[in-house]
């Protein structure tokens, strides 16, 4: 991929493949299992310097409509995150990017940088929630967080600390995809279904399996 930061391939509708549509497009496959395939052809496709397949992946996981118009969600999640979270100082932010590629290389330029910032360094209002998140509340009920072991967007490390957070229930569920509650898991939904409905949270250590 790294060839397409100096020059993005050719595709059919003549946008071209940049590097940065490239590792989203594979990212973007990493969500389900299923799609799996379909990087491994898009990466394929590459090598002959065609990038449709990649670039549809990436457009998909953007919503890009018929018309070459995207929804809102990348800016409205800026806005929340910008709220929400911390802001790093440039050595913070610099650390975090290095063990990003160091965690995941495919997303590595192979370029080296001085610095690097917070994207919400300038935002104009200041973050409200502090860090750590969500600790000491008062009167919250048990709450149920579904993780799956092999989430490639928020990883299982990170559900199991959400729960302890919460001093909540944690369903953990073995897979290889982005979330369980759309996977049409019977025990996944008994599971939420019985919390939702029933009030019922699950035993401890309880496990299901896409």
């Amino acid at each position: 991929m790294r060839p397409l930061i100096d020059k993005p391939a050719r595709t059919s509708d003549g946008r071209g493949l940049t590097y940065e549509q490239a590792v989203e497009g594979v990212t973007a496959a990493m969500y389900s299992k299923a799609l799996w395939p379909v990087a491994i052809t898009g990466i394929a496709e590459l090598k002959a310097g065609k990038g449709d397949t990649l670039l549809k992946l990436r457009d998909t996981y953007h919503a890009r409509r018929a018309d070459g118009g995207y929804p809102n969600s990348l800016e409205a999640t800026m806005a929340i995150n910008c709220l929400d979270e911390e802001r790093h100082t440039p050595k913070q932010e610099t650390a975090l990017n290095r063990a990003w590629f160091k965690a995941a290389p495919f997303t590595d330029p192979g370029r080296p940088f001085k610095e690097a910032r917070d994207g919400c360094e300038r935002w104009p209002v200041k973050p409200t929630l502090g860090y750590p998140y969500a600790t000491d509340i008062k009167g919250l009920p048990d709450t149920l967080t579904v993780s799956v072991t092999g989430d490639p967007a928020t990883p299982h490390e990170g559900g199991i600390n959400l729960a302890k957070a919460l001093g909540g229930s944690l369903l953990t569920v073995e897979g290889e995809q982005h979330g369980a509650l759309l996977a049409g898991n019977a025990c996944v939904n008994d599971a939420v279904a019985a919390y939702l409905i029933d009030l019922k949270s699950p035993a401890d250590g309880a496990r299901c399996k896409l």
